[in-house]
């Protein structure tokens, strides 16, 4: 998912990924999934000729989101 913000891009990705919970959970979500944002930055950047500023996963197993 994604939406604009002030004229910029947020990506929001859901994750089901069960994890442990607390900080290891989180960097282990950001280290599956940083390069798959990054894909999804880029080429949304690409299409709408806007800048993409956050990138978040949303993890349900954690019931918050994580800044990547």
């Amino acid at each position: 998912m994604y939406f604009e913000e002030d004229g910029e891009l947020v990506i929001v990705d859901y994750k089901t990924d069960r994890v442990m919970k607390g900080k290891a959970g989180e960097k282990e979500l950001v280290k599956r999934y940083a390069i798959q944002l990054d894909y999804y930055a880029k080429a949304l950047a690409q299409l709408t000729g806007k800048t993409v500023k956050e990138k978040i996963i949303y993890s349900f197993a954690l019931e918050k989101e994580i800044m990547c």
